[in-house]
């Protein structure tokens, strides 16, 4: 057996021991090296472990007390509930995150995060809390959830401001190809823009705002409105793509001559296209789980369709489908057929790494499907490719 080998096995036993297990399991590594000179994946999981041993210990040392390898006070002793959930997702794949979480709050009742309303407070506004905060708000009482809401609102804040700097650009397109600035009307007036970079005149006794710059904009030609459906599936598994493309929808909606529907999907069909200016209503009311039946959701957003040469439909899914495919790839077939542009989004977040099923994601490309997993601002520069083109 390699060096490797046996250092991967001693890492795999580290999961089961705990710990305490580098008192008694040789990982195989010479002394005074550190793991110097193994490969990048090993060097990294050795030394990773004992934060992978804190995660474990915050939660099954409450069951394994007894036993001798996890009788002493260890680090996840030290843990908070929103620390131990935002390291559970680096440390863990998706899946085992999953089984730890629910572990978590079910088996174990580490319900501190969703029923303290104090340590919720403290919690630092990240996009893991907001993850944890939107799976398991229906275990909030009202104290609870009035604190969550004012969270969320921070980190949807922070979230839309940063995706608005990195997309709008490719969304909107430069001002003008040729530089010419636009002509200083007052039909050309950008009143977002001049409200936004003049609140600092606010008059609190005047209850006005005192402008003293106004900004403009070129008219473009008048064109019939882009009608932008997105179609979320909101199983468990999609919580990530979900929260993102909520903001973005709501930048979408803020683009001139463009119309947004929102439509949220498992074996339920729910359409939230008038909160899509409110992702934090839309958040936190969202109902995660439920199955992936696809087809009712494409009927109902191909109903939306009036005029299919100008609606960009966007199907947000890991596509782990439900029933009878055919009807499925039929109707995605004739609404390409139609003029629609038709993506199939895989995943939609910072890092756009998706678990889907691939044989199905073939299969809608095959149709005419733009099919592909990205990030918020690859994104906005496909949309916007189709918006100007």
């Amino acid at each position: 057996m390699s060096e490797e080998q046996r250092i991967d096995r001693a890492l795999r036993w580290r999961l089961v021991l705990g710990r305490h297990a580098g008192a008694h399991l040789a990982l195989g590594v010479p002394d005074g090296q550190d793991g110097e000179g193994l490969s990048g994946e090993l060097a990294e999981a050795l030394g990773a472990a004992p934060k992978v041993d804190a995660m474990l210990e915050f939660i099954y040392d409450r069951e394994q007390r007894s036993r001798s390898h996890r009788a002493d006070p260890g680090a996840g002793d030290r843990l908070s509930v929103p620390v131990w959930l935002s390291g559970v997702r680096q440390l863990f794949p998706t899946e085992a995150a999953r089984v730890l979480e629910q572990d978590a709050l079910y088996r174990y009742g580490l319900t501190e995060l969703v029923t303290d309303p104090t340590i919720l407070d403290r919690a630092e506004p990240t996009t893991d809390l907001l993850k944890a905060i939107v799976q398991f708000k229906h275990l909030m009482g009202p104290g609870v959830l009035e604190v969550a809401r004012r969270k969320v609102a921070e980190v949807i804040d922070q979230v839309r401001r940063d995706l608005e700097t990195d997309c709008r650009p490719a969304l909107t397109g430069p001002a003008r190809p040729d530089g010419t600035p636009p002509v200083r009307t007052f039909r050309n007036v950008d009143w977002t823009r001049t409200v936004r970079r003049n609140l600092k005149n606010w008059d609190p006794e005047g209850q006005q705002l005192v402008p003293d710059r106004l900004s403009y904009r070129h008219r473009g030609q008048r064109r019939s409105r882009w009608h932008i459906v997105i179609s979320v599936d909101q199983s468990g598994s999609m919580t990530d793509s979900l929260i993102h493309s909520a903001v973005m929808a709501g930048i979408f909606a803020g683009l001139p001559a463009v119309q947004v529907s929102l439509v949220l999907w498992d074996h339920r069909i729910v359409d939230v296209s008038e909160h899509v200016h409110d992702p934090l209503e839309i958040l936190m009311n969202v109902q995660l789980g439920g199955g992936t039946d696809l087809l009712p959701a494409l009927e109902y957003c191909a109903a939306l369709v009036t005029e299919p040469e100008r609606t960009l439909f966007v199907v947000l899914s890991d596509f782990q489908v439900w029933g009878d495919r055919q009807p499925m790839l039929e109707l995605a077939a004739d609404l390409v057929g139609a003029g629609v542009r038709a993506m199939g989004l895989l995943a939609l977040d910072a890092d756009g790494h998706p678990a889907h099923d691939e044989r199905f994601a073939r299969d809608l490309a095959d149709r005419g499907w733009f099919v592909a997993s990205l990030t918020p601002a690859r994104l906005a520069e496909h949309v916007g490719r189709v918006l100007r083109g």
